[in-house]
């Protein structure tokens, strides 16, 4: 039996389900003959005779009944999987896994969730809100599709991608003396009680050797792993904060001022992501989203990669 075409086999169906040669080809949009042709074509290449012509009009032979049926079947299971392609595209995205440190858990979260629900409406979101070690491990055992983490994060064995480089700002209430100013150099933290990272912190690391170099000294009041918890305690009037921008801005309309910090201090934001699975379309589109909510950030506090030391890099 020789090789047939799906083209034959819908001028079949399509012959069978209209009842004559010249309805088949006004819904096929071609001419008779075009049609007539077709169907003899597929008659010769699987030896069966479909239809018999009978007083000028087509009749169906047994044969057409058992292949129309067996087509019909098989278009059923070919329209189920075309649905089950369209809930893969969209609604039916599997549950995505993100995570991100704290800092960026607020404004920068809920406008990538904005973004992202547009598109993906229906598709379930697991977000984790950790710091950036237990998401890297979260990411490596597969817990996480992908995350946001700080430039401390140990990558091997993942994809890293620099999203940003945030200049550090210095936060305080509105009424602050530091107010009146337009930005805050290393010399005014001289003498004010600090609220800063902890000391293993990629950008307290950068701050402690700029205050070194310049020989200010400084007191540090209270210390905490989150730039979140360092403005809310900022907030509160427990002393001025060097924080990520990311989380000031946010906390902006409750009364927090933030300035720039003269200093080559910066925070940076890492996408990371396993090295050996790929991202669902829905993945791929949450990056999307989180660049874009990353990008007027970057724009107003962004710092060089030249300035802000060795660029993105995938260890």
């Amino acid at each position: 039996m020789s090789t047939f075409t799906l083209r034959q086999v819908e001028t079949f169906r399509t012959i069978y389900e209209t009842g004559s040669v010249t309805a088949a080809a006004r819904r096929l949009d071609v001419s008779p003959a075009t049609v007539s042709t077709t169907l003899a074509a597929l008659e010769q290449a699987i030896a069966l005779r479909l239809f018999e012509r009978v007083r000028q009009r087509l009749v169906r032979t047994p044969e057409a009944d058992l292949l129309y049926e067996e087509i019909r079947r098989l278009n059923v299971g070919l329209e189920a999987l075309g649905r089950k392609i369209q809930v893969i595209r969209g609604a039916g995205q599997p549950r995505l896994r993100v995570g991100t440190i704290h800092a960026y858990a607020g404004q920068v979260m809920m406008q990538a969730l904005a973004r992202f629900r547009r598109r993906y409406a229906d598709t379930p979101i697991y977000l984790q809100v950790r710091d950036s070690n237990t998401l890297r491990d979260m990411v490596v055992s597969g817990e996480l599709d992908l995350a946001l983490v700080a430039d401390e994060s140990e990558l091997q064995g993942l994809r890293g991608h620099c999203l940003a480089r945030l200049a550090a700002v210095a936060v305080f209430p509105a009424t602050h003396a530091l107010a009146r100013l337009d930005a805050v150099g290393l010399a005014q933290l001289a003498g004010q009680p600090l609220i800063l990272l902890n000391s293993e912190d990629g950008s307290r690391r950068r701050l402690d050797a700029a205050l070194a170099a310049a020989k200010v000294d400084v007191r540090a009041a209270i210390e905490t792993p989150y730039s979140s918890t360092v403005c809310q305690l900022a907030l509160a009037g427990h002393g001025l904060g060097i924080a990520n921008p990311a989380t000031a801005v946010g906390l902006e309309a409750a009364g927090l001022a933030y300035r720039p910090l003269q200093a080559p201090v910066h925070f940076e934001c890492y996408m990371i992501l396993h090295g050996e699975r790929p991202l669902s379309a829905a993945g791929k589109y949450w990056a999307t989203c989180v660049r874009a909510a990353l990008a007027p950030l970057a724009e107003r506090f962004g710092v060089p990669a030249g300035a802000a030391g060795a660029a993105g890099r995938r260890r």
